[in-house]
């Protein structure tokens, strides 16, 4: 799924991170660049700390990160604009985070990046759904 994810939609490299432990639980086939892990896991660490101000829920007092959780940072390279790279966070499920590393050329197909994103959630949630139901039996 992940692989069909980035072909689709153009992106160079996404993690499937566990936004408690920051650890990466799935990846496309691409070798893994640290630097890459580690500026997608950075990322992570700035929407907690946002929404640590933020995003607290004021019923209930915890942490807001829900299916409208996501975010968006620009990363300027020495080589000009056209190195420049699009971190991009979207919420998948309640406590994972789906990060991806764009080419900025290719994010101003963001409508497309975030259709492919919600059938990738859509895969997910049968996938977790299945499983489920397999544990019960």
């Amino acid at each position: 799924m992940m692989d069909n994810l980035i072909n689709n939609s153009k992106i160079e490299k996404a993690f499937l991170f566990d936004v408690i432990s920051k650890i990466y639980i799935a990846t496309d086939s691409n070798p893994v660049e640290m630097k890459d892990y580690e500026l997608c896991s950075e990322l992570i660490d700035v929407l907690i700390d946002v929404s640590c101000i933020y995003g607290i829920d004021e019923v209930g007092g915890t942490l807001k990160f829900d299916k409208e959780s996501s975010s968006i940072i620009r990363l300027n390279h020495a080589g000009g604009a056209e190195d420049s790279k699009v971190l991009y966070l979207r919420e998948v499920d309640k406590c994972l985070a789906l990060v991806c590393l764009i080419n900025e050329r290719e994010f101003h197909k963001q409508h497309l990046i975030n259709y492919n994103i919600d059938r990738f959630k859509e895969g997910l949630k049968k996938i977790f759904a299945a499983t489920q139901k397999a544990l019960k039996k």
